[in-house]
């Protein structure tokens, strides 16, 4: 999905980091794909709802309630029974 340009990730190492360089699109080592900065500004824009790999779900009240790399939730009137 990324455009295969070098990029960084930070790898913790002992009680610090260091830069480890990445292809864009590729694995990261958090098993989530790496997107450079300019990649991940354009998925910002073109799905304003955070998606960064797959459609989240948007429940009947039209609230998004979850994303690719984490939990789904309940919107606040789903959660009320409305």
């Amino acid at each position: 999905m990324g455009c295969g340009k070098k990029s960084s990730q930070w790898v913790a190492r002992g009680y610090s980091y260091k830069e480890s360089p990445i292809n864009c699109g590729s694995t990261d080592v958090h098993g989530n794909e790496h997107l450079c900065d300019e990649c991940q500004e354009e998925m910002a824009e073109r799905y304003p709802q955070g998606w960064h790999e797959t459609p989240g779900d948007i429940c009947k009240h039209g609230t998004y309630v979850g994303n690719a790399g984490g939990p789904d939730y309940m919107c606040g009137a789903c959660e009320m029974g409305e």
